[in-house]
């Protein structure tokens, strides 16, 4: 009896001292551990300062770059220049039939012929809601000739005052603009001019300078 007492005393010790060993292993490990990871911890935060440090040094200039980037990709703005205009004086007629002088803004670069000044003429007598309905205008050495359409103004819908106001309009904006041309023929649709108020051979002069 007092052996086994013995021997169970000694079976005591023994597991307690194991189980104090494997204790201060459990302790030793977890102590260790826990430093690699306040060590580990530690080498990433000096890491992280002195990649934030370093950033801190570098010039940010992405943004920069694009936005001039975008200055540059834009399309420079074109300047416009007015355009130049010759002032050409020519004759309309108001509405008691009387010629009256008016001033046509035509472009500068182009040339003044007679078929530029008599639709100068006709502009402005549109707008005195006169429609003259011219065929052709044609220059023969220093004579022009104007050609009309039958069933418009001077030769329709309008008084003998307004038919001669219109023809002596366009007579005398052609002579005193062009300084090549003394003489104005009228005809109707190629013949002669025949309004029934006027009578003109077709070949007869009706403006010479």
């Amino acid at each position: 009896m007092k052996y086994y007492n013995k021997y169970l005393v000694l079976i005591l010790i023994l597991t307690s001292v194991l189980m104090f060993a494997g204790c201060n292993n459990i302790r030793l490990k977890t102590f260790k551990d826990s430093d690699e990871t306040e060590n580990i911890s530690t080498e990433d935060d000096i890491k992280d300062t002195t990649d934030l440090e370093n950033n801190n040094d570098e010039p940010i200039t992405t943004a920069i770059d694009n936005e001039e980037g975008l200055d540059n990709d834009e399309p420079t703005p074109t300047v416009i220049q007015p355009v130049q205009n010759t002032e050409l004086l020519i004759y309309t007629v108001n509405t008691e039939s009387e010629l009256e002088p008016v001033t046509a803004l035509v472009p500068a670069d182009k040339e003044i012929t007679t078929k530029l000044v008599v639709d100068a003429v006709v502009d402005a007598m549109a707008d005195q809601s006169l429609l003259i309905g011219i065929e052709n205008v044609t220059t023969e050495g220093d004579t022009v000739i104007v050609s009309f359409y039958s069933d418009k103004a001077p030769l329709n819908n309008v008084g003998s005052g307004f038919e001669i106001a219109i023809l002596n309009a366009i007579a005398q904006s052609l002579t005193e603009n062009l300084d090549d041309i003394n003489k104005v023929i009228y005809r109707v649709e190629g013949g002669p001019y025949s309004s029934g108020h006027i009578e003109l051979d077709i070949d007869e002069v009706y403006h010479e300078d």
